[in-house]
């Protein structure tokens, strides 16, 4: 899809110079929550399942995100259609990013649920949607403790008749 794109420079604080394809970019007119001005980003492929999107107005700004298809059928959110920002249709392709905030302790890192971003493949445009709806969290935790789990510690216990 990308062979013979022309390719622009992006400036990165984390990686450096990037060379990617102009016709990667993904493009969100209204920006994302809290970063309005930067409206233009490129996803950078990572440790699976996470990737970055990374701005490529700001050098600093990058998010580390996870394809929101990857929470299963209970996580199924529509786009918003006929959106006027993005001109999302009935029949359109679309990803579903979420944002995930990496903590120190690894085990406490969580994604956004309750604000996914939705991509128009068709046209690469984005927009942030924030959804009222007390089942999607800001915070939802993306591992669970083994001591969270019931009887985790007493699968080498049982004994056998």
């Amino acid at each position: 899809m990308y062979e013979n794109s022309e390719e622009i420079v992006i400036n990165s604080t984390r990686f450096g110079e990037l060379k990617v394809p102009k016709d990667s970019l993904i493009h969100f007119p209204t920006g994302l929550i809290g970063f309005p001005k930067n409206t233009e980003f490129v996803m950078l492929e990572h440790k699976a399942p996470f990737s970055w999107l990374h701005s490529v107005q700001d050098p600093a700004l990058a998010f580390v995100v996870i394809d929101g298809y990857e929470f299963g059928v209970e996580y199924s959110l529509k786009p918003p259609l006929n959106d006027p920002v993005c001109d999302f249709k009935e029949d359109d392709e679309y990803a579903i990013l979420i944002i995930v905030t990496v903590r120190k302790d690894l085990s406490l890192t969580t994604a956004n649920l309750k604000a996914p971003l939705f991509v128009n493949l068709r046209n690469r445009t984005g927009v942030q949607v924030i959804f009222d709806d007390p089942k999607y969290s800001t915070r939802h935790p993306l591992w669970i403790k083994d001591d969270d789990e019931p009887n985790s510690n007493n699968e080498n216990s049982k004994t056998e008749g």
